[in-house]
């Protein structure tokens, strides 16, 4: 398995070309094709509740302002995709070609953000995304969150300055559950072409520190020979302990599960993923 194809979602905002940024670095590193994904709003999806209250007039002005925004929106996130690929020196294409090379291409598709990104990152093996926090980008972590728990892909999630190099030192986040085994085989790739591996396990209630020599022996077969560090995070977050020690170590990705629990028919991310989303200083690929 490798990267072959990274789709990275634009809102024509700041985070744009950070996410753009790491998805070329990723993109050189695998020969990638990376999909640059807007989504336009369709105009009737802006108006709420078509009904009581509310005059022909007032859709009609909901709507046009709804359309004139996006429009806004899509301008700025061509430019950006358009500067980015200028100074990348990639080429261009929608197919793959005769030779492996690193190419990008811009989609573009009218819908739901929410549903749209799930969708399209379905057929990609990577979706990137710059780190946003609820507070800044009501919107930006939405689509994030929604990508992680309903596109079945391996996100990449990277702060606003970027390590010299995205997978040099890689650390795993390991604590035997599903989630961890998704993130641990999608980060395959990468953990294959480090210079080094490092596993954290969090000794916890939930957590016996043998997980983590299990993964370490699991690695061998890999040609991947980790180095093994347990974690005991007393009254300090668990999602804390493990980022602080990351960085510590000098990682410039760490690779976890992104955890979450049924509440009625929602899903709500756990408090682990919810610290590394909102406070992780260096990339992230995560899966759910």
């Amino acid at each position: 398995m490798t990267y072959k194809t990274i789709l990275v979602p634009l809102g024509g905002g700041d985070n744009d070309p950070v996410a753009l940024k790491a998805a070329l670095a990723v993109a050189r590193d695998f020969d990638a094709h990376i999909v640059a994904l807007f989504v336009s709003l369709d105009p009737r999806d802006a108006v709420p509740m078509l009904g009581e209250g509310m005059s022909g007039a007032m859709v009609d002005e909901i709507m046009r302002a709804a359309e004139g925004e996006s429009k806004n929106h899509r301008a700025v996130a061509r430019r950006h995709f358009d500067d980015a690929v200028r100074e990348s020196g990639i080429e261009l294409r929608d197919v793959p070609g005769g030779v492996e090379a690193p190419s990008a291409a811009w989609r573009e598709v009218v819908g739901r953000i929410e549903d749209v990104v799930p969708a399209e990152g379905r057929l990609a093996d990577l979706i990137v995304f710059a780190h946003t926090s609820l507070d800044a980008d009501t919107q930006g972590y939405a689509t994030m969150e929604t990508a992680l728990l309903g596109s079945g892909r391996p996100l990449l999630l990277v702060p606003k300055v970027l390590p010299a190099e995205i997978g040099r030192t890689v650390a795993i986040a390991w604590n035997g559950k599903i989630e961890a085994t998704r993130a641990v085989a999608a980060a395959l790739p990468f953990l294959r072409g480090a210079d080094r591996v490092l596993t954290l396990t969090a000794e916890t209630s939930a957590t016996e520190a043998a997980a983590g020599r299990r993964i370490a022996d699991y690695l061998a077969w890999q040609g991947v020979n980790p180095e093994l560090t347990i974690l005991k995070p007393g009254s300090e977050p668990v999602g804390e302990t493990v980022t602080k020690k990351a960085a510590e170590l000098g990682a410039d990705l760490l690779v976890m599960g992104g955890y979450g629990h049924s509440r009625m028919r929602e899903m709500i991310l756990g408090g682990v993923t919810r610290y590394v989303l909102n406070h992780a200083g260096l990339p992230v690929l995560m899966a759910h």
